[in-house]
């Protein structure tokens, strides 16, 4: 039987958050990031110090949260009780909380529509591919997922749709869409490393493992991921968390599988470039194969819109790399006039700003 496997980051389905659209970037847009970042690092300290409030409190006021209106980037939900307050006399933002245990929320990015055309183009995008199994990256929620295959996959729609949600509030998960049963599944959101501060999560989103029953008993195991992005914080902060989840996925296959028996991949946005740096660990595992790299592939190894960088991955056991077939990247998604998809006047009507990658097997 003839088995085709991809992974896609289709940049959301139907909701996106605004900062993630082009804005990000923008020169706003990444101090923007870089804001966000600092203030969730001090939301989520024991203990909040005077300094801890009052850089907390510089950043609430340069966004004029607590203020009334719809916040352009971000606010902050608090569901109990209070993490801050709005003092009018004198007129000043205080952080009442003295720790992360003394209150319930936390950031909400300011999310928009995404645009009709770009949900029409990532399904045409899914279904150029042909995929039996996809794993799919920066998706909202699993009813999401099962909205978008019976609504816009409707002629072509997946049996399977799955996704377990991750560690990452912003609703880019990671699933699963599969036309064959999905025997198991096993998140690793919980998996953690110890720090100065405690353990802390190794996955930004989860290493979402699928066990898949094909035909004539055979299974083949899709661990779904979508690492650290190099989109804020420093490059070496950004690296080291990489190589720690290259490390963690390292683990899980020695664990769990026979890389010389097994059908096993490793898929998703890996936020990296191959060569020497975070992933290397991981993409010259014994037994573990890159299908870019294979000759199959005739041409060109880039995924991502900015026509250099290959950041998708699927990464194959020995005993799947050698019943290899075909290897494609699907670009279609992120140019503007494609013959078979509604043409993208702006960069909001694009499916998305990653490639699709998938290769076939004859198992």
């Amino acid at each position: 039987m003839r088995l085709r496997i991809a992974t896609f980051n289709v940049n959301n389905l139907f909701r996106r958050a605004r900062l993630f659209e082009s804005a990000a970037f923008t020169p706003e847009g990444k101090k923007v990031l870089v804001d966000i970042q600092r203030l969730q690092e001090l939301m989520a300290k024991d203990v909040y110090t005077a300094a801890d409030k009052k850089a907390m409190v510089t950043i609430l006021d340069r966004y004029k949260i607590g203020d009334a209106g719809q916040k352009k980037w971000f606010d902050v939900e608090e569901v109990r009780p209070d993490f801050f307050v709005k003092r009018k006399n004198p007129k000043r933002t205080e952080i009442v909380a003295n720790g992360r245990a003394d209150w319930l929320g936390g950031i909400k990015l300011t999310m928009e529509d995404v645009d009709d055309r770009a949900i029409d183009n990532t399904a045409g995008v899914i279904e150029a591919v042909k995929a039996h199994i996809m794993c799919i990256v920066e998706v909202e929620s699993r009813p999401t997922l099962v909205g978008f295959n019976e609504t816009s996959l409707a002629a072509e729609k997946y049996e399977h749709a799955m996704v377990i949600d991750g560690n990452d509030e912003r609703g880019i998960d990671v699933g699963l869409l599969s036309r064959y049963p999905i025997a198991s599944m096993t998140s690793h959101v919980d998996d953690t490393y110890q720090s100065q501060n405690g353990p802390q999560k190794i996955f930004s989103r989860d290493c979402a493992e699928y066990i898949i029953s094909l035909n004539a008993g055979k299974q083949v195991a899709v661990l779904c991921n979508h690492f650290k992005s190099k989109g804020y914080g420093s490059q070496a902060s950004n690296d080291q968390k990489r190589e720690r989840q290259v490390q963690r996925v390292c683990e899980i296959l020695a664990q769990k599988f026979d890389l010389t028996k097994d059908f096993v991949v490793v898929a998703g946005d890996l936020n990296d470039n191959p060569g020497p740096g975070p992933l290397q660990k991981l993409l010259t595992l014994p037994n573990l194969h890159d299908v870019l790299a294979s000759p199959k592939l005739g041409g060109p190894r880039w995924t991502y819109h900015d026509k250099k960088s290959s950041f998708d991955y699927l990464l194959v056991s020995t005993t799947l790399h050698n019943k290899l077939q075909a290897v494609g990247i699907e670009r279609s998604g992120f140019l503007f006039d494609v013959p078979g998809l509604k043409k993208a006047d702006r960069e909001r009507q694009r499916a998305s700003d990653h490639a699709a990658v998938w290769a076939e097997f004859d198992v």
